[in-house]
């Protein structure tokens, strides 16, 4: 009888669970889901707010109305046209795109750097397009739903389980956002996508055409990483995992040829290019830039240089740096400083940071600080902390140095205060440097224009020949053909 009494609640849940079924509005078929429609757009809602929080939106009103217009176009040919679809461009020179459930779907101008046409821009739109109208974010929440409630049965089962009971997938939005779908829900996107190209009007042999330049993009990105001593940054879904030859992926667009009409042939390549003229290319100075193993921030007046071969990250709201074995991280974040505290001060009442150790005063390149030790709350316990605080033009930076045994700084000490150290206010030639973004600018190649030469008057600093190429379609060996429109980059 205790038996039947443990068995009664996990049935229970486990049938009303069940009653969530609904009807996928591209297959028609029964898919196990346990969020309504109005759920899954509130839901993108509440991701979007995160989303904004990491990104910046790119500050060019043409632009984001031309992305919204190729956007709705597609939207209109979907399986779900009564969406409020949404499309974005970030201000990131990230190559990625994502979309969240209910319709909201982001492109970053780094990847839209790499594209060559209209298609192609509707290639990845139709892409992200068909993640919101397969539902696959829901699906996947609710397969981790189904997981959880799977254990919580097993407990009532077998003794020992119950530990397992509660547990359930978590950030099951954001792991889709970074690592794509999964092949299966990845290829089904491209199917749709390609479907709504041709519905649309677009070629979908585009999908091919755009997995051919993120793949050239991809393969560029893992050598520059490797220069750079860093880890890559790809494109997340199915276009960077494909092979441009993928046997699949041809018959899912071969599956768009129905939809096809003797319309649907628009590329757009010469109207694309003149809309991504003066695009900037590569880091935005308006959220600091980062050379080499130094971060110069133009707006904010400031300098400062990480430790040789940390991986550098700059976020919208703060500056992170991680160690070559990922065992000690350094965080720079900035509040408005208060005129009537010291550094010292600051760190107690505005950080609320009231155990210090170690404490010094600091004068650094001219500039009043305050460094200590202190434990902190990292969510996972406290760990001990370098925390150094620099006041610096009616801004408080607060440096915060971390190593992942929580009760000692081990040997990264010194590297947290040579970090905290090299904060100063910039020279005028870096006053120059940290407020000049680069730009695509379009030109006619004529007889004699060659990548070479232009690589010699570009301003990147890695590999400069290479980058042209890939920009425009040529990577790795293509050649310029005499009348084409070529991006180049300008500072």
């Amino acid at each position: 009888m205790m038996l039947m009494r443990n068995l009664v609640l996990p049935l229970l849940c486990l049938a009303a669970l069940l009653s969530g079924c609904a009807t996928n509005p591209v297959t028609g078929d029964q898919d196990l889901v346990f969020m309504s429609e109005q759920d899954e757009i509130q839901l993108g809602k509440q991701v979007q707010q995160q989303v904004l929080q990491q990104y910046h939106v790119y500050n060019d009103v043409e632009l984001q109305n031309y992305v919204q217009y190729v956007g709705d176009k597609l939207a209109g040919k979907s399986h779900r046209p009564n969406l409020d679809y949404t499309f974005t461009v970030l201000d990131s020179d990230e190559v990625n795109a994502f979309a969240l459930p209910g319709g909201h779907v982001y492109i970053t101008r780094g990847i839209m750097a790499y594209l060559n046409s209209e298609a192609q821009l509707a290639a990845v739109l139709g892409h992200e397009i068909g993640h919101v109208t397969a539902r696959h974010a829901v699906r996947q929440q609710s397969a981790s739903q189904l997981a959880g409630l799977g254990a919580a049965l097993g407990a009532a089962l077998i003794p020992g389980m119950s530990q397992y009971a509660g547990q359930q997938l978590t950030g099951m939005i954001g792991t889709a956002l970074l690592r794509g779908y999964g092949r299966e829900h990845e290829l089904e996107a491209d199917r749709l996508g390609a479907q709504y190209l041709a519905r649309s009007g677009y070629d979908p042999d585009a999908m091919l055409d755009v997995i051919r330049t993120l793949k050239s993009q991809e393969a560029f990105e893992v050598r520059l990483a490797r220069a750079e001593n860093r880890e890559p940054h790809v494109y997340h879904g199915l276009f960077a995992s494909h092979p441009d030859n993928d046997t699949r992926l041809k018959q899912v667009v071969a599956s768009a040829e129905q939809y096809k009409t003797e319309k649907t042939t628009f590329i757009g390549s010469t109207d694309y290019l003149r809309r991504i003229d003066g695009l900037t290319f590569g880091e935005s100075t308006s959220n600091g830039i980062i050379k080499d193993r130094n971060f110069y921030h133009g707006a904010m007046n400031f300098a400062m240089r990480f430790p040789q071969g940390w991986q550098i990250r700059n976020l919208p709201d703060r500056v992170m740096a991680v160690s070559p074995d990922n065992n000690a991280m350094i965080q720079l974040n900035a509040l408005p400083a208060d005129p009537g505290l010291t550094p010292q001060q600051f760190m107690a009442d505005k950080l609320d940071i009231k155990s210090m150790s170690h404490g010094q005063d600091l004068t650094v390149h001219g500039l009043p600080a305050h460094t200590a030790t202190a434990p902190i709350n990292t969510g996972n316990g406290q760990n001990l902390a370098r925390v150094t605080v620099i006041y610096h033009d009616r801004t408080a930076f607060i440096l915060a140095g971390i190593t992942r045994n929580p009760r000692s700084l081990g040997g990264y000490d010194n590297d947290f205060l040579d970090t905290a150290r090299s904060f100063r206010p910039l020279t005028a030639a870096e006053q120059q440097l940290a407020v000049q973004n680069k730009h695509l600018r379009l030109i006619q190649a004529g007889q004699q224009t060659n990548y070479k030469d232009l690589a010699a008057g570009a301003p990147i600093d890695k590999f400069p020949e290479d980058q042209l190429r890939l920009l425009n379609g040529d990577y790795p060996r293509g050649q310029i053909r005499s009348g084409e429109l070529l991006k180049t980059v300008e500072q």
